[in-house]
């Protein structure tokens, strides 16, 4: 009996931990000749083996909650991702768009500071022009003129010629025909004398009625032409008033450059030439007598 038993029990471990499937192997013995049988061992191999299979489930199901696991790290890691690239991307965007605020900003500053510029350069011009220039007349300031002829002004003998012109009873026209139409009788006379002259003449009015001429270049002979010319061009150009046509004169004294003779000494000369004109009956040129230099 002891043997038929544990012959039992190992055939109830074999079934148990046998593999599905497997035919039970021949023992010589029958089912039913079985002897000493036991249902407990038969039930504690059972449960063996289920323990084994429920140890392996237990190994996958940690590998499974690994891999997912892994899959929730990757998933997170991929979403931050994503809005680290979002917000990258919306950084940039944002960026760019001041970029071109910036670009469009500086090129309207850049605009005004050349429409500034351009607008200083036209005010410098045109204060340069009202300090250059005679208000009425449109003349050269007395000191503009001088600038240019102390430059231009040689020191050699017959080289320029310089004209004092002054309009011959102007104060009668003042007094008779009102200060309106002695500022046209100015306003005439000066752009008659600019149309007689060259374009490197300089044409100046050193106050009142009385104006200045450089003829640079110029010799004698050819200053006096030109005196001439201007004299008889206003003498021929009459000014129109409220009260009617007014006809004008100018008395011109003329000096040629000397050696070694200075501007301002000219200008004496060309002042005594022109007061010798007046003496002479106006609607003259009289030349300076030539002044030597020890």
């Amino acid at each position: 009996m002891p043997g038929s038993r544990a012959a039992a029990l190992k055939r109830a471990q074999e079934a148990v931990l046998r593999p599905a499937g497997d035919p039970p192997r021949s023992t010589g013995h029958s089912a039913g000749h079985e002897d000493g049988f036991s249902l407990f061992d038969a039930e504690e191999a059972i449960i063996g083996r289920a323990d084994v299979m429920l140890a392996r489930l237990s190994e996958m199901a940690e590998g499974v909650q690994e891999l997912a696991g892994a899959y929730r790290r990757g998933t997170r890691e991929q979403r931050r991702l994503v809005r680290m690239s979002d917000r990258m991307q919306l950084d940039l965007q944002r960026a760019n768009q001041r970029m071109a605020e910036q670009q469009r900003e500086l090129q309207a500053l850049n605009a005004a500071l050349s429409a500034e510029i351009e607008h200083r350069g036209r005010l410098e011009a045109e204060l340069r022009r009202l300090v250059d220039t005679d208000h009425l007349t449109g003349a050269l300031t007395r000191r503009r003129f001088l600038e240019i002829a102390e430059r231009a002004w040689p020191r050699t003998a017959g080289d320029a010629c310089l004209l004092v012109l002054d309009l011959d009873r102007f104060k009668r026209i003042n007094d008779g025909h009102g200060h309106a139409a002695g500022d046209a009788a100015l306003v005439a006379f000066a752009a008659t004398c600019r149309g007689a002259l060259r374009a490197g003449d300089a044409f100046g009015r050193m106050g009142g009625e009385e104006f200045a001429v450089l003829l640079p270049e110029t010799g004698p002979a050819e200053g006096l032409a030109l005196a001439e010319g201007l004299r008889r061009a206003v003498a021929d150009t009459p000014v129109p008033t409220e009260g009617g046509m007014l006809a004008i004169s100018v008395s011109v004294g003329l000096a040629a450059s000397a050696v070694g003779e200075p501007l301002t000494e000219a200008l004496k000369r060309a002042d005594e030439a022109l007061y010798g004109a007046k003496d002479g009956g106006r609607d003259r040129v009289r030349c300076a007598e030539s002044r030597g230099t020890d």
